[in-house]
């Protein structure tokens, strides 16, 4: 086994081991993950290990480059090692100040209360908070979609996904950072992987005019949007239940989703469905390395 091998699987365990719910869902758990944050070009990482050989810690930096001028760290400690954190967190003030980047993102998939108070007192600002949800599909007796009146599908093609772009962009333009995509681009960001569920996903129209649609991938449901003049009629919550009702048929057991922690109203929604929290993720930013200061 390679160094970098046996590096990645150190990591996975310390990942698993750091979740508050060990049943929870993580991005932090899967491999794809650890090796775009730990590994590769541009990448620098320091592993803190116990007398066992098992991690108690360990931290990554992702210097900045021309297409992202952010410097990107990450953390991950292992309950019951907290007293690591000051030597992680100078190791990773001195690897931002040799980047020279103006600003660094800290960027935690499996947040809790501690990891949240130890980056707000080294001096970031918390700018994103989202939780994720789940819903068995195993079990009987699942929402039935109820269709507002006058409401037809469009299975998932190139009619949908451009019906679904303008319902896209009407659901959400108004939100602050919206990114402001082409539709083959929003299209390939959804669609452009092997994950995409095709089958769960479509659009839906009233009176001939698209209003609401859903986009999903294996197990996720990642994307659902309904035009201003069609909601508080209940479609999204038809839209997801027929998803689900599709996931189900197809063998899925779980659907997962991401919501924005401050975002009651969807919150609310989503538990109506049968969904309940499985973890949380988060994004922490503030500028230049701070010379002197020390990790508190």
């Amino acid at each position: 086994m390679s160094e970098d091998e046996s590096d990645l699987d150190r990591i996975l365990a310390l990942a698993r081991a750091q979740r508050p719910d060990p049943a929870g869902w993580s991005l932090a758990v899967t491999v794809d993950w650890i090796e775009r944050s730990y590994f590769g070009i541009g990448v620098s990482r320091r592993l803190d290990a116990l007398p066992s050989g098992e991690l108690g810690a360990c931290a990554s930096l992702r210097a900045p480059t021309p297409d992202d001028p952010v410097a990107t760290v990450t953390s991950m400690m292992r309950p019951g090692c907290e007293q690591l954190w000051t030597a992680q967190f100078g190791w990773i003030e001195t690897r931002v100040e040799d980047a020279g980047a103006a600003t660094v993102r800290a960027v935690s998939e499996c947040l809790t209360g501690d990891e949240r108070l130890r980056w707000i007192d080294a001096g970031y600002q918390l700018v994103f908070e989202e939780l994720a949800m789940e819903r068995r599909l195993s079990v009987a007796g699942g929402p039935h979609p109820r269709w507002p009146p006058d409401t037809s599908m469009l299975e998932w093609g190139p009619r949908a996904a451009a019906a679904s772009f303008e319902v896209y962009e009407s659901a959400f333009r108004t939100r602050p950072g919206f990114p402001a995509w082409s539709r083959s681009e929003w299209i390939e960001r959804l669609t452009g992987d092997d994950a995409f569920l095709p089958q769960a996903s479509l659009c839906a129209l009233r009176s001939g005019v698209p209003a609401g649609f859903v986009v999903c991938s294996k197990g996720w449901i990642d994307q659902v949007g309904v035009a201003p003049a069609h909601r508080r009629l209940g479609l999204a919550s038809a839209l997801v239940a027929e998803a689900m009702a599709r996931m189900r048929a197809l063998g899925i057991e779980v659907a997962r989703l991401h919501v924005n922690a401050n975002n009651p109203e969807a919150l609310a929604a989503w538990h109506r469905l049968g969904f309940g929290e499985c973890g949380r993720r988060g994004r922490f930013e503030r500028g230049a390395h701070r010379a002197g200061q020390e990790a508190t």
